[in-house]
C-alpha cells in the first residue's frame, strides 16, 4: 500500500511515481489525507489505472470521476 497525503503536485510527482513502481502485483493506493491533486499527479495515476485500487476520500471523488480514472481504476471511498 502506498499512502498520500497533503497535495500531489508537479513539486512531487517523481517521488510519488518511484512509490508506485516500487510496487509489484496489485497497488493500493491511500488518498484519504490528499486535499489536492493536478493533472501531474493524476497522470501518475493513470500510468499504474489497470492495476490499483485507490481509496479516496469524497473531496476527490469529482476529480476522478471527470477524469475517466474512475472507469480505470477501481476505487472505493474510506467510508465504506
Amino acid at each position: 500500500m502506498v499512502k498520500a497525503a497533503g497535495e500531489i503536485d508537479l513539486s512531487n510527482t517523481a517521488t510519488f511515481a518511484a512509490a508506485l513502481a516500487d510496487t509489484e502485483g496489485p497497488l493500493v493506493v491511500d488518498l484519504t489525507e490528499v486535499l489536492y491533486i493536478d493533472s501531474a499527479g493524476m497522470s501518475v495515476l493513470f500510468t499504474h489505472a489497470e492495476r490499483t485500487e485507490l481509496i479516496t476520500s469524497r473531496l476527490l471523488t469529482p476529480i476522478l470521476e471527470m477524469s475517466g480514472l474512475t472507469s480505470m481504476a477501481t476505487v472505493r471511498h474510506a467510508e465504506e
